[in-house]
């Protein structure tokens, strides 16, 4: 299964070792789960790294090995209702990507999505997420 993880879910990730999104990341190749993100969201968690202090700031490069990373699709022949255009690209690319699971922890941006499925892709965050995969 194809997941892409937005910049809230890698910065979630690189910030607590105890996150559920850290879990979703270790668990990922025992699960048979494909990690993905765009440029975008590497520029937005490489950006914001820094304020989730020293250690996140260390584990980032790892974290980003365990990525593959996709380039950023900023259009979509398919129409989109999300108010943030900010965070359009980040649908519209993992939809190019054609992951099966969008994560991520803004629900100000992504609220009225989250727990839809748009275009076939379920829109999550990752507790949701786990617990649809039985693991919470």
């Amino acid at each position: 299964m194809r997941i892409f993880l937005d910049s809230s879910v890698l910065l979630s990730a690189c910030g607590s070792g105890k996150s559920l999104s850290r879990l979703i990341i270790e668990t990922a190749p025992d699960r048979g789960w494909q990690l993905v993100s765009a440029s975008y969201c590497h520029a937005e968690t490489s950006k914001n790294i820094g304020k989730l202090g020293v250690d996140a700031a260390l584990g980032w490069p790892e974290m980003q090995s365990k990525v593959e990373w996709v380039p950023n699709a900023l259009t979509s022949r398919k129409p989109l209702l999300l108010a943030a255009s900010k965070d359009k690209p980040v649908l519209i690319s993992a939809l190019a990507a054609r992951c099966a699971v969008l994560l991520t922890l803004d629900k100000g941006d992504f609220g009225i999505l989250l727990g839809t499925k748009v275009y076939g892709m379920l829109v999550s965050t990752p507790r949701d997420f786990l617990i649809g995969e039985g693991l919470g």
